[in-house]
């Protein structure tokens, strides 16, 4: 499983704007693995500690579970 990206769009830049005139350029490429990603990791723990801290019984079996069916016994 991947994306297909035509490398020509890996290849355009993107803008970030930090500010009123600060902004961060990024190719493709590094736009999804030094911003998108990290950024979306980030907010996916935030989101998991707060529930955590609020009482919510969940773990990491709980993101874990599509890898039920490949589960052998020896």
């Amino acid at each position: 499983m991947g994306i297909d990206v035509e490398d020509a769009k890996l290849a355009e830049v993107t803008r970030i704007y930090e500010g009123q005139s600060l902004y961060i350029e990024f190719s493709g490429n590094a736009y999804v693995n030094e911003f998108l990603i990290p950024n979306f990791y980030f907010h996916l723990v935030t989101a998991y500690d707060i529930l955590r801290m609020a009482g919510l019984p969940i773990g990491k079996r709980d993101y874990m579970m599509h890898l039920v069916p490949l589960i052998r016994k020896e």
